[in-house]
């Protein structure tokens, strides 16, 4: 479901031009409907649970802490950098972790020609959620959604990570917290925990 960006700022506690911003920012989906700015429910959700500052992590970092936390090591980057990366995620936040990751890489997307009927098939690849969340990792959004014809829809059910990483578990379950409904965002945050406290 869609919400106007006055509606979007109560939710989020924040001015209505915070939330322009934020939708500018790739933070919230959006799109102009009739001359307003309506935003995803589901992304002012994420947002809600995401509400951090600074400045967000670059796809090579965000890669390089989804292996780390998948993997135990990565190759991405190397010496004191992978150090740094390790001492921050003994210290981040589930939130602080999904704000980097997430950033403005989430599109939101449905089947062609199921506008409002949720499809029981769940797609070669993705995770699907006891809601009818489907998420996929890949490297190009446009590229997958042209290949299975899928249409951008803030309303959709098929949600899209654009970042090239050998861990897309990691993603998927960051994804889950920030997207998904009260009990699968808790499990997924229970499985990040758990990962976070394994870094060594």
């Amino acid at each position: 479901m869609e919400m106007l960006t006055s509606e979007a700022a109560t939710q989020l506690g924040v001015s209505q031009r915070q939330v322009q911003r934020l939708a500018r920012g790739g933070r919230v989906v959006s799109r102009n409907f009739a001359g307003r700015t309506v935003v995803a429910r589901g992304s002012v959700l994420a947002a809600s649970r995401t509400m951090k500052r600074g400045r967000r992590w670059d796809a090579q970092t965000v890669a390089a802490a989804t292996e780390l936390l998948e993997q135990g090591t990565t190759e991405r980057i190397a010496g004191s950098q992978r150090s740094r990366l390790r001492a921050r995620l003994r210290t981040i936040t589930i939130g602080e972790l999904a704000y980097h990751a997430l950033g403005d890489r989430v599109s939101i997307w449905r089947r062609a020609g199921k506008a409002s009927v949720r499809s029981k098939a769940v797609p070669d690849g993705f995770t699907s959620t006891g809601e009818k969340l489907n998420i996929q990792v890949t490297q190009s959004a446009r590229a997958l959604a042209r290949k299975l014809r899928l249409l951008q829809d803030n309303d959709g059910d098929i949600l899209i990570v654009e970042i090239d990483t050998d861990a897309p578990a990691v993603i998927e379950d960051i994804a889950l917290f920030a997207y998904g409904d009260t009990r699968t965002s808790s499990a997924a945050r229970q499985r990040l925990e758990t990962r976070l406290t394994a870094v060594a």
